[in-house]
């Protein structure tokens, strides 16, 4: 039987209050992934950078500043190739963990969904479920599921994306005059933007609905995928609201946290000597942002939890 809107944004709510040790360990992810991105800048691109070098003397004192730079771009191909390679790992290394999240979450969602389905009474406590032994065993057992699972509805979503670059890339050369090739590209890269907000919508929507299936019916990411654009296309109304409703509390709850950084900053502006005052009450703006993305996102996986498991 479907739910209502409001009843799964009810129990996804529910859910996640009851387990809130989900959300916590959500944040501690956001704060390893920031981590290994400062440290991948650090440690391998910057000194690679550096060592490089290229001073902003010698393109101010070139005869051909263009030519100095272009030169210095063919003379360090293999410093190009490293830090491609090296975001190439780090990207795959920020996934997997981020799937091993999602995972562990997905699954004391599923669990918290189940044990209310044969508890009796009512409140949140029907929808206690969280252990860290569980949560460990449902990121163990899928991550590598959810892995593929993201990469594949992303490559598929990111498609709808490139196809309007390529023609504005073709474009560009096919046309000989500047000012043409400038208003081709600008209208090219406001196009790709524009299509890669309702597929960046469209694609969270179907990975969150398909990591809920793989880790509830313990498919793997091809067959995950598949039964998951089938749920939501044949739901589309509600997992859209839900996820459109989610977005919009974290939008509002932001905002306005973010309005108490307003008087700071004008007072900043007369003031510049304010900034170091006014830094550990942007730390905990900074803070309270990021418990607030963590908890909406567990709500959501929630939610949608909640509906892959009506009976």
């Amino acid at each position: 039987m479907k739910r209502s809107i409001t009843e799964v944004l009810r129990r996804g709510l529910d859910s996640t209050i009851a387990n809130w040790p989900v959300i916590a360990l959500r944040i501690a992810e956001s704060l390893v992934l920031v981590g290994i991105v400062i440290a991948a800048i650090i440690v391998a691109i910057v000194p690679a950078v550096v060592a490089a070098g290229l001073s902003r003397d010698e393109i101010v004192n070139s005869a051909d500043p263009a030519g100095a730079v272009i030169s210095w771009l063919i003379g360090h191909v293999m410093l190009f190739v490293w830090m491609f390679a090296l975001a190439f790992v780090v990207f795959g290394v920020l996934i997997a963990i981020h799937s091993f999240v999602d995972g562990g979450t997905a699954q004391i969602y599923v669990d918290a969904e189940r044990v209310a389905a044969r508890r009796t009474g009512s409140g949140r406590d029907l929808f206690r479920a969280f252990s860290i032994d569980r949560w460990l065993s449902g990121g163990a057992s899928s991550w590598w599921r959810i892995f593929w699972l993201y990469n594949l509805a992303w490559s598929v979503g990111l498609i709808f994306v490139l196809v309007p670059l390529i023609i504005t890339i073709l474009g560009m050369l096919l046309i000989g005059d500047t000012t043409g090739k400038i208003i081709i590209g600008c209208a090219g890269v406001a196009l790709a933007v524009l299509v890669l907000i309702p597929v960046g919508i469209i694609t969270s929507v179907w990975c969150t609905k398909a990591i809920t299936i793989c880790v509830a019916r313990s498919l793997p990411a091809r067959e995950s995928l598949r039964l998951g654009w089938r749920a939501v296309r044949a739901d589309l109304g509600r997992h859209i609201a839900v996820a459109v409703i989610t977005f919009v509390v974290s939008l509002a709850v932001n905002s306005l946290v973010s309005a108490f950084s307003v008087p700071m900053t004008i007072s900043e502006h007369r003031l510049p000597s304010m900034a170091l005052i006014f830094t550990p009450v942007r730390l905990v703006i900074g803070v309270v942002q990021g418990v607030v993305g963590a908890a909406v996102g567990s709500w959501l996986m929630a939610c949608f939890v909640s509906m892959t498991e009506e009976r």
